[in-house]
């Protein structure tokens, strides 16, 4: 969650989720690792149904350019040879593969699975807006030979243009928490590499304010004291399952959803919820119903900053490395370094190489390497306490 504004900090919403139809809602077979993608628009048309089947090659073309000698031939089909768009995703695949050979792990394959969710064609017929949903998967092995998986789900918005005989991809407009990252190990400027890191700090929309101040119910008088303690695999069951999607029943801020997600995960876990106002203690209430529509919930609950203020010394403890955290702990991050906390995310484990690994919503990471980000980045690394007295 980057809260640059205001706005950011101070808004508590109550969304209903809405989860509109996909048009079409088709997801598409993973492309084989390393596999020549068919040409852009081949045996589809000018229409709709042609930039939507071009958006899907280009899109697992991504994903194969991470195992390719030359990436740009991977890419090339779909993008205009030259363009900026054409150097900066080939940068961006050699870069996520030398991330991987910097944490002692090789590549073997990549694939994508691909959801439409959107075509938008111009009335001129020459430019067709898609958006799509590209959940990507990787399969890497140590030097040892173990292997493992790891996923990330984007969003993109795609422009094509109709250029003589096929579509090609004009534009591609995402948010990728790596993006930085995976520029700086492939060489790029430290420039690009910090206005990287800046776009996705600044890319979210500011939450939107409530028209009242919801307020929890206090909770019932005990007359006794409990200990509860704290489920860490029921949190990170509940992380691994939805990683890559979003419960239904919670609501949802598109670009703005770590610190929901995190809470979720320690809700999962048995964290106990604190009474308070919009601005207080730490709670979701679903109003006695399933739907998101009349949910309420603290800021605190959503907001990375107030979290984190919240959390620590009541729920966490901050650590000195995530070398000692374990499933269910969390981990914030600052993706340029200047003092403001833009991200959670929740370690689900450890990997075949050894490597602590996150779950997270925003950039929806399943099981991924957790130092997501470039040489600036800050981290903190809060461990959530065995149990609490209430």
């Amino acid at each position: 969650m980057k809260q640059r504004h205001w706005a950011h900090i101070v808004a508590l919403a109550a969304l209903a989720v809405a989860f509109a139809a996909a048009v079409p809602a088709a997801a598409s077979e993973p492309a084989a690792a390393g596999a020549e993608p068919a040409p852009a628009g081949a045996g589809s048309g000018r229409g709709a149904s042609g930039a939507s089947a071009t958006a899907v090659a280009y899109l697992q073309a991504r994903a194969a350019a991470l195992t390719a000698a030359d990436p740009a031939a991977v890419l090339s089909p779909y993008l205009a040879t030259g363009s900026v768009l054409a150097r900066n995703e080939a940068r961006l695949a050699s870069g996520t593969a030398l991330r991987y050979q910097d944490t002692g792990r090789t590549v073997d394959s990549a694939t994508c699975k691909v959801t439409i969710l959107d075509v938008q064609p111009a009335e001129d017929g020459v430019t067709t807006s898609v958006g799509a949903r590209a959940i990507t998967t990787v399969t890497w092995r140590t030097a040892a030979g173990k292997t493992d998986i790891e996923a990330s789900g984007i969003d993109h918005t795609l422009l094509l243009t109709w250029a003589g005989d096929r579509w090609s991809v004009a534009s591609d407009a995402y948010a990728d928490d790596t993006r930085a990252a995976c520029l700086e190990a492939a060489g790029a400027s430290r420039a690009q590499v910090r206005s990287a890191a800046r776009a996705v700090e600044l890319l979210a929309p500011p939450l939107t304010l409530p028209k009242t101040t919801a307020r929890r119910s206090p909770l019932a008088a005990r007359r006794y004291t409990d200990i509860i303690d704290y489920d860490r695999p029921g949190a990170q069951d509940y992380g691994d399952t939805y990683a890559l999607s979003y419960n239904p029943t919670f609501a949802r801020f598109d670009g703005v959803d770590c610190a929901n997600f995190a809470s979720q995960c320690a809700r999962a876990g048995s964290m106990p919820q604190t009474s308070g106002s919009a601005t207080s203690g730490w709670w979701y209430s679903k109003g006695g119903t399933s739907s998101p529509s009349n949910d309420t919930y603290s800021l605190s609950w959503i907001n990375v900053t107030r979290q984190m203020g919240y959390w620590n010394g009541r729920r966490t403890d901050w650590e000195t490395s995530a070398g000692v955290l374990s499933r269910g702990d969390f981990i914030y991050y600052d993706w340029s370094g200047d003092g403001v906390w833009d991200h959670v995310a929740m370690v689900a484990g450890t990997n075949s190489a050894g490597q602590k690994v996150i779950d997270a919503h925003t950039t929806d990471h399943y099981r991924v390497f957790w130092k997501l980000g470039s040489s600036s980045t800050k981290y903190k690394f809060a461990r959530v306490r065995a149990s609490w007295v209430i």
